[in-house]
This record gives structure tokens, C-alpha cells and sequence, in this order.
């Protein structure tokens, strides 16, 4: 049973197969999703960044090619058919990066807790390295 409240979402799991013609995602002239299908692709790229970049390791810290590949991956998973939308992708994805260590840091370095419960991928062994650079990095800024 979980332990959120009444309508908290929980966790996404992306656990629908989607079917071949439903892989396309469309974008405005900002290259920002949008169509039927952008809902479904903002939580595969978060589900995405959280299986390929552990959360110990900062942002910033990331080389090139690992974004690089992040977005070939993403062209060829959801049938995007020109490089038009890369620079908008990749703000994204860093910033949601960002968000998802921020997340962590707020839920449950803050209240000394931990967040295996709601995230069962995350791999045990890094919390405490995360936890340390969390609060040496808060330690230092006041």
C-alpha cells in the first residue's frame, strides 16, 4: 500500500506498450511536444533520464555524448524525422535532471529519509555519496 495521500499521483512506470503507429510525437514552432502523443513522451524521457543517469553524479558532470546519445535515441524511438527539435530536447532534459536531484534533495535528504519505497530502481549503494555532496553543497552555501 502506498503512503501518498489521496490524489497524489504516483510514481510513472511507463509500463503500456505503445503500439508502432502511436511512436511519433509532433512539435510547434517552439519545438515544444505537443499532439496526442506528448504526455506519453515527457514520461519516457523522464523515465529515460532516470535509468541512464544515476542520480549521484550532478548535471553538469555529464559528458556530451551521453546527451548526444540520449537524443539519437529519442529521434529513433519516437520517429522524429530531423535534428529541428535537438537544442529545445536537451534543455529539457537537462533541466529535468536537475529537477528530478532537486526532488530528491526536498522529499528525502531534508527529512532525513529515503526514497526506496517510492523508487525501487534507484540503486542503494549511491544514496550515501548523494546525501553527503547534498548537504556538504547546502553547508557551504549559507
Amino acid at each position: 500500500m502506498s503512503n501518498r495521500g489521496r490524489g497524489k499521483r504516483g510514481v510513472a512506470s511507463c509500463s503500456k506498450k505503445l503500439r508502432e503507429d502511436e511512436l511519433h510525437v509532433e512539435f510547434d514552432d517552439d519545438m515544444i511536444a505537443m499532439g496526442k502523443q506528448k504526455s506519453k513522451f515527457a514520461s519516457w524521457l523522464g523515465l529515460t533520464l532516470r535509468a541512464r543517469f544515476p542520480y549521484h553524479i550532478p548535471t553538469k558532470e555529464f559528458d556530451r555524448q551521453r546527451w548526444e546519445n540520449l537524443w539519437l535515441d529519442a529521434k529513433d524511438y519516437w520517429n522524429i524525422p530531423d535534428d529541428e527539435p535537438r537544442e529545445v530536447f536537451l534543455k529539457k532534459a537537462k533541466n529535468n535532471c536537475t529537477n528530478w536531484r532537486s526532488k530528491l534533495y526536498r522529499k528525502y535528504v531534508m527529512k532525513n529519509e529515503e526514497p526506496f519505497d517510492d523508487y525501487k530502481f534507484l540503486d542503494r549503494s549511491k544514496w550515501p555519496l548523494f546525501v553527503a555532496s547534498k548537504r556538504k553543497a547546502k553547508f557551504l552555501v549559507c
